[in-house]
């Protein structure tokens, strides 16, 4: 009979090289968990879950600064991959929902690639660092679509408030970490304290600094506000309750990304892009459309007319906006964004325009309610 501590040494023995991937499994965990539970469209309650999840790391964060035994260790790093992983996963549903989000999108996926391998590292260093660092990103992005919710507003400003809380956070955790202390001889007897490894708080600070970059860039999309649905389409009609249009059909590859998005048209037909936009409850937001012409000789685009489309926040299914192109239509590269007016973009959608050959087109009917 096999006694316990022999069992105990060859499961050991045998799951090794499993357990070398259970925190990419917590990550992935938390990224499923957080994709099945969550829609579309920022609610309350998903505010409060993903409270949850923030309030749940800045707690573990706060345990692995302490003198624990390396099983609690253990223990509360597939926590904090959980956690991470329902923040990012949150992040990836919510916050990048426009095409024009690609590359912040991948920022945020190559983040959580660099997390997972950073379980990998055998410097307990490199490990806190890092983490700091995600919690960093994951802070900014959370509390930038918390505090608008709250304030019923969208402006810039919020996004820098939110840069500053989340990393006076990560500063915060940081002073209950045992560190050695050097002082400064005050007077009246006083000493102040300062630590010697704040150069460990040079990443989170370099990750805010990049976002602030990308922020300005226009690259991050204007949270909170969710596209719903984006359309170019010509016969734009109002019903009672829903707006009715005619979309070209596309070829089947183009669902895949695949080929040029192209549009037939007949001479003073109008050319319509017809949008959803979602936003909290009583929040106004000034956006606009912006139509602009690929020069092809200097590969440039030309902008041909900006349309302002107000909108106010809180309809279930979105904010309805269009705006149309007419006389100035004219085969060709075309580009239309939907964006806050004289800033950060939210939707694009990239087209080409070519003259009705009189071959019949195939056309569907879209709605939005």
């Amino acid at each position: 009979m096999i006694r316990y501590d022999e069992f105990s040494e060859l499961v050991t023995r045998k799951t090794k090289t499993a357990r070398k991937f259970f925190p990419a499994m917590a990550f992935f965990a938390g990224f499923t968990w957080d994709s099945v539970t969550m829609g579309r469209m920022v609610k309350t309650t998903d505010l409060a879950i993903l409270l949850c999840y923030y309030l749940g790391a800045v707690i573990v964060l706060m345990l692995q600064t302490r003198d624990l035994k390396a099983k609690w260790h253990k223990w509360l790093t597939l926590l904090l991959q959980f956690l991470f992983g329902g923040l990012f996963s949150a992040l990836v549903v919510f916050y990048f929902k426009s095409a024009s989000a690609g590359l912040g999108t991948l920022f945020v996926l190559g983040l959580g690639v660099i997390l997972v391998a950073n379980e990998f590292l055998v410097r307990k260093y490199e490990q806190e660092a890092l983490s700091w660092t995600i919690f960093t990103l994951c802070g900014v992005m959370f509390l930038n679509f918390l505090i608008p919710h709250l304030v019923h507003s969208i402006h810039k400003i919020w996004f820098y408030l939110s840069c500053f809380l989340s990393l006076a956070i990560v500063y915060g955790i940081r002073r209950f970490a045992p560190a050695e202390r050097r002082h400064l001889n005050l007077p009246r007897g006083k000493k102040l304290y300062f630590r010697t490894n704040l150069k460990q708080m040079t990443y989170p600070t370099c990750v805010v600094v990049l976002l602030i970059i990308l922020n300005e860039q226009q690259i991050i999309p204007p949270v909170p506000l969710v596209l719903k649905k984006n359309y170019i389409c010509v016969n734009l009609e109002k019903k009672s309750a829903f707006y009715q249009c005619q979309e070209e059909k596309q070829p089947f590859y183009r669902h895949f990304g695949i080929g040029e998005h192209t549009i037939h048209f007949k001479p003073e037909e109008k050319i319509y892009n017809l949008a959803s936009v979602y936003a909290p409850n009583h929040v106004r937001v000034e956006l606009e459309q912006r139509w602009s012409l690929l020069d092809p000789s200097k590969q440039k685009w030309i902008l041909r007319a900006t349309v302002p489309t107000p909108m106010t926040g809180g309809r279930k299914n979105g904010w309805r906006i269009y705006s149309y192109i007419n006389k100035m239509v004219e085969p060709g590269t075309w580009r239309v964004e939907t964006a806050l007016r004289d800033g950060a973009i939210l939707a694009r959608k990239k087209f080409i325009l070519q003259e009705d050959d009189g071959k019949i087109i195939q056309q569907t009917s879209v709605t939005v309610e």
